[in-house]
């Protein structure tokens, strides 16, 4: 396994065809990997990578991530999202074209106090300023969720959009792609509600977190605290994770409060 990964990091690392292009030894590859031992925390900076969000997606061909964070003392300071497959124009309710007529693969940018940015991978479109959709009516949003039904509980999100009075139907993508997506406005709303017992991971949201904040919108657990990055691997949350604009959050909150408790009285029900 050494030996095959070696080989793939070289080969990639021949295709830039940069003369200082290194070649790495087995050992090399191995202190890299190594450096991802940080446990993170409030202390120092630490940069937040998960070189693949979304596996499935990838899998599948379908929607994934390369996802990028720095933590600096704690608190998320710069985010990069690439995602190879996500078409540069939009694909909610607002796309004017489909996707077939877009160009693939999008890559979105920010940084504390100067904004998020999105341009093509390819170089055919330069970076862009972007934020989130403007809206007041919870009716006339939409809103994104992961793909995977194993992922989020699909039936407390189609529980909350029925309270909103939500009638557009989910978005559904895998990885971080879901909040560049909403960053740009392809959607108003992102709901991801795990299932009992999983516990969120840093690297599931660090960039896309200050990609949506930078971009105007909010980022809360279902409790409506911030999320908390300091606290080392993990994010101990209530819930839930939800994102939309300040002025649809208050709503957002109070049917998200709603959903649960009505889904735990159910469990409650069934459990008798």
């Amino acid at each position: 396994m050494l030996d095959r990964i070696t080989q793939l990091v070289n080969e990639t690392l021949a295709l830039e065809k940069r003369i200082d292009a290194p070649f790495l030894s087995k050992e090399q590859v191995l202190l890299a990997i190594d450096r991802g031992r940080s446990e993170g925390g409030s202390v120092g900076r630490h940069w937040v990578l998960d070189p693949i969000d979304g596996t499935r997606g990838f899998v599948r061909g379908d929607q994934y991530a390369v996802a990028l964070g720095l933590l600096d003392q704690g608190e998320v300071v710069v985010g990069v999202l690439g995602c190879p497959n996500l078409p540069t124009n939009l694909i909610g309710p607002e796309a004017l074209v489909s996707p077939t007529e877009s160009s693939i693969g999008c890559l979105f940018a920010a940084r504390k106090g100067a904004g998020t940015t999105v341009k093509s991978i390819d170089g055919s479109i330069q970076p862009q300023k972007i934020s989130v959709r403007n809206l007041e009516d919870p009716s006339l949003a939409n809103f994104c969720e992961s793909y995977e039904s194993a992922h989020s509980m699909q039936n407390v999100t189609a529980e909350i959009a029925k309270i909103l009075g939500v009638v557009s139907p989910p978005l559904r993508i895998d990885s971080q792609a879901k909040y560049g997506a909403m960053a740009r406005g392809d959607a108003a709303i992102y709901l991801r509600f795990p299932h009992p017992g999983y516990r969120e991971k840093i690297w599931d949201h660090a960039a896309g977190c200050i990609i949506i904040k930078e971009a105007g919108g909010l980022v809360l657990d279902a409790a409506g605290n911030p999320l908390d990055f300091s606290k080392g691997r993990y994010l101990d949350i209530a819930s839930g994770i939800i994102s939309t604009n300040p002025q649809l959050m208050p709503a957002l909150l109070a049917a998200v409060q709603a959903a649960l408790q009505k889904e735990h009285h159910h469990g409650e029900r069934v459990h008798l």
